[in-house]
């Protein structure tokens, strides 16, 4: 048996309706705040992460250990090898080349003939100066024997006019002639020493007529052949180019105007040669001169090195690189160049609009009007490194010494082997 189901009319109750619709307007204002408030919490979360997620990935430092080492300052130069002690062998007369001796790479001793010039017209010369010497002679003779007539005369004609057998004019003719003989005697004796000056000349011509070596050394250069014509001038035409040894020879090489202060005598060097590209060569600094190397835009110097050359591998003219060591230290502290340079507010200065130069002066002064950085910013104004910490870097002053453009030596009581120093930083990107 079921129980009998009451139906409601449609419209229902209309207080009752009244009522109802009156507690849903009541609640629909409470349904949209509690909306608006749960979309800006999520919003407030969301954003919250995305901050904390930016702050874990923020700045990050890259850092180096500070290393104890040796640090070697050097200063490099090219120039080219030369024969030590090179003498460059011309002829002084003019002549035709009949015969050349030597050739290149001959060894010769002092003395040794290298060429002969014709000589027909210098044993000429030779001969018309002896012959004139011979003629000078005996108008030296004549002269004498004239002038001691002329004395002789003199003589007798003062006896006579002491005892007035003659006219005091013969005595004042007999001493005019006796002083014009004696002027003929001295005329003619010039005339001699002239003679002998040009048989003298002659000779020399004639022996410079056959060219030999001044040293012992070897034959670089012949520039000569047999029958050519040479012409001694203003300036000697050079034939033969010697060498006194080539076991030793010297390296000039060009020093830079910001190197050379560096450079001095004593120093160890080394060198390379595109001949030898794996094998190196040592040397030593034997002197720099004071006076710049003339026709370059660039100021130099040039520095003289030594060259052992027993074993006969290097070559006069070859074109070397040099290595030399100004300055060497002994196990100290070492960091890069780039944690010397390194300074976090260069990033600030840039979004600012200003321009850094990484490589500025450390003592540099700010010019008038110029904003200096805040105090603790690490300035250009001294030397300074960065520790890396678990916070922010912190800026330590350092002592810096020599550098080889690497790493540079520095001192400080904060700083030891094996100190984190911050070198560069990236930051997260932004958005």
């Amino acid at each position: 048996m079921t129980s009998p189901r009451t139906n409601e009319p449609a419209g229902g109750d209309p207080e009752v309706l009244r009522v109802v619709a009156r507690g849903k307007r009541r609640r629909w204002p409470w349904v949209l705040l509690a909306a608006v408030l749960l979309t800006a919490g999520g919003g407030g979360f969301y954003a919250w992460k995305q901050k904390a997620a930016a702050a874990a990935e923020g700045t990050k430092y890259q850092s180096q250990k500070v290393e104890r080492g040796d640090l070697r300052v050097t200063v490099t130069a090219t120039g080219t090898l030369k024969a030590r002690n090179t003498v460059e062998v011309g002829a002084e007369i003019t002549g035709r080349v009949l015969e050349v001796h030597v050739n290149f790479n001959d060894k010769v001793t002092k003395g040794q003939i290298l060429a002969e010039i014709d000589t027909e017209q210098y044993t000429a010369r030779v001969e018309e100066a002896t012959a004139q010497l011979a003629s000078a002679n005996a108008s030296l003779v004549n002269a004498r024997a004239t002038a001691n007539e002329a004395k002789l005369k003199l003589g007798r004609a003062e006896a006579m006019a002491g005892q007035g057998l003659t006219a005091a004019q013969e005595v004042e003719t007999a001493q005019a002639n006796h002083k014009r003989a004696q002027a003929q005697v001295s005329s003619a004796g010039s005339q001699v020493t002239l003679a002998h000056a040009s048989l003298k000349v002659a000779k020399t011509n004639l022996m410079k007529a056959v060219i030999r070596s001044p040293i012992d050394g070897v034959v670089l250069n012949r520039a000569v052949e047999p029958g050519q014509t040479v012409t001694s001038g203003l300036q000697t035409p050079v034939l033969f180019v010697l060498a006194a040894d080539l076991a030793e020879l010297q390296l000039n090489v060009q020093v830079d105007e910001a190197d050379v202060g560096a450079v001095k005598e004593a120093q160890d060097a080394s060198f390379t040669v595109d001949a030898y590209p794996q094998q190196t060569f040592v040397s030593k600094v034997l002197a720099v001169k004071n006076m710049p190397t003339a026709g370059t835009t660039v100021v130099t110097y040039e520095a003289w090195l030594s060259v052992d050359n027993s074993k006969g591998l290097l070559r006069p003219g070859m074109t070397a690189t040099a290595t030399i060591t100004t300055e060497e230290r002994k196990d100290v502290l070492l960091v890069s160049n780039a944690a010397l340079r390194f300074n976090p507010f260069r990033k600030q200065q840039q979004a600012q609009g200003a321009t850094v130069n990484p490589f500025m002066p450390m003592n540099r002064r700010p010019r008038p009007g110029q904003q200096t950085r805040p105090a603790g910013s690490g300035g250009p104004r001294e030397p300074a490194l960065w520790l890396s910490t678990d916070a922010e870097p912190r800026r330590v002053k350092v002592e810096v010494g020599a550098t080889d453009g690497i790493r540079t030596e520095v001192r400080s009581e904060e700083i030891g082997e094996g100190t984190e120093v911050v070198v560069s930083m990236t930051e997260a990107p932004r958005g």
